[in-house]
């Protein structure tokens, strides 16, 4: 029965990977892959893995595993509803009349960094949204847009791994405690920050980026443009403000982001007497949440079986050293989605907290997916709002990502010489 459930999770991944070819959201066997796999477990009254077990019950187990999937899933839920915020008082649109250049490869510069630092706080995913949209109010070429946005890509993804709300997988391991705040930004930011550095800068050489460019200004009164700003300082503080409040009560860090919502809304509720807050929730993306879910319960199932305990020490087998098995899963992230990756990685292998393994984890699973444009969700997002070809993309901008995925992992590598 072992081998079915096996099957279950093959067969569902299969069809989460072919998401665009068959018209199937990736939500839907992402949602049956789980209940059909515990469901399983359950009739059939499988045996638990025992290996650092406190419970065999398979029903309190799963509540174990709801429990740990809703924390990912409810800070989900408050960050999303931050940015939803913000995007309706206008805040991201006002980031334009910011913009004070008037040549493409300044401009260039100008949003792949902002790229980088908006990924940081408010996710790669949302990042990448947010400036594939003032792309379109600026770069009116479709051409020239395309390669502004790949190099975009590549910058959210290399910005989203060194904050701890910056990428989902990055979430996933501050969350499940392999990694610190402070140790995270200590690590991966320099390798981060040539990742993106050495993708645009190579990039910036391309002759598409020659001559001038008229940014016009946005449409919103100065009014409006105050209004927006000052909600997108406060609603981009509270976001910073969530590692500070884990560290100072010790509560999770879905409550600080739970009270951060709070906050927002509050602020917002006081200063419009118009303001829903119905309406921000209707703009979460439910069904991104939902395939979260079915992900982090699905592994759960193969972690219960003991499957990835098993797949972990075959990897420690074959593979010499852990850094080649990082190198590889960044590779492999550029094919398969990396929220999976990294919650079967997590389960898998029980490094202790801030080791270097998990240091390089965070890193590959997102830079590493910018190698390929459905290796990662801002990828992804951008191919459906622009309708980016797959190869296009493999030909003009993956040889760019590769180079900023080993300029960071090199630094990696030879960091402990330096800290010597």
């Amino acid at each position: 029965m072992e081998s079915m459930i096996i099957l279950i999770f093959i067969i569902g991944y299969f069809f989460i990977t072919l998401e665009d070819t068959i018209s199937l959201n990736k939500v839907i066997p992402s949602l049956l892959m789980a209940t059909i796999c515990w469901s399983l477990i359950m009739f059939w009254n499988i045996p638990v893995f025992e290996l650092n077990n406190k419970w065999k019950d398979p029903k309190i187990l799963l509540l174990f595993h709801l429990g740990k999937a809703s924390e990912i899933i409810f800070f989900l839920i408050g960050a999303m509803s931050i940015i939803s915020i913000i995007d309706k008082y206008s805040g991201f649109e006002a980031l334009i009349d910011l913009f004070h250049t008037n040549t493409k490869r300044k401009f260039l510069w100008i949003i792949s960094l902002l790229s980088f630092v908006l990924s940081a706080i408010i996710d790669n995913l949302t990042a990448t949204i947010v400036i594939a949209t003032i792309l379109k109010k600026v770069i009116y070429d479709y051409k020239e847009r395309l390669y502004y946005l790949g190099l975009v890509i590549i910058s959210a993804n290399a910005g989203g791994v060194w904050s701890p709300i910056g990428d989902i997988t990055t979430t996933m391991l501050w969350i499940s405690n392999k990694v610190t705040t402070f140790n995270l930004v200590k690590r991966i930011f320099i390798p981060s920050i040539l990742c993106m550095l050495f993708s645009t800068l190579i990039g910036s050489l391309m002759p598409i980026f020659d001559g001038i460019i008229q940014i016009k200004k946005s449409d919103l009164s100065k009014f409006d443009r105050k209004k927006a700003l000052w909600i997108l300082n406060i609603g981009l503080s509270l976001l910073l403000f969530v590692p500070i409040f884990k560290t100072i009560t010790g509560l999770p860090p879905y409550m600080g982001m739970i009270f951060s919502l709070g906050i927002l809304g509050l602020i917002t509720n006081m200063q419009e007497k118009n303001f829903s807050i119905e309406e921000v929730f209707q703009k979460i993306d439910l069904s991104s949440i939902l395939f979260f879910f079915g992900i982090l319960l699905s592994i759960s199932a193969l972690e219960y079986l003991g499957i990835l305990y098993n797949l972990s020490h075959w990897i420690s087998h074959i593979v010499s050293t852990w850094k080649v098995t990082t190198f590889l899963f960044g590779l492999t992230s550029s094919v398969i989605d990396n929220v999976p990756l990294v919650a079967a990685t997590i389960a898998m292998f029980s490094y202790p907290v801030d080791h270097e393994f998990w240091h390089h984890i965070a890193y590959v699973s997102g830079t590493g997916g910018s190698i390929l444009l459905i290796g990662s969700a801002s990828g992804i997002a951008a191919m459906g709002m622009e309708k980016i070809d797959f190869f296009w993309y493999l030909k003009k901008i993956s040889w760019l990502a590769i180079i900023g995925y080993l300029s960071g992992f090199l630094y990696l590598l030879v960091y402990p010489f330096f800290s010597l």
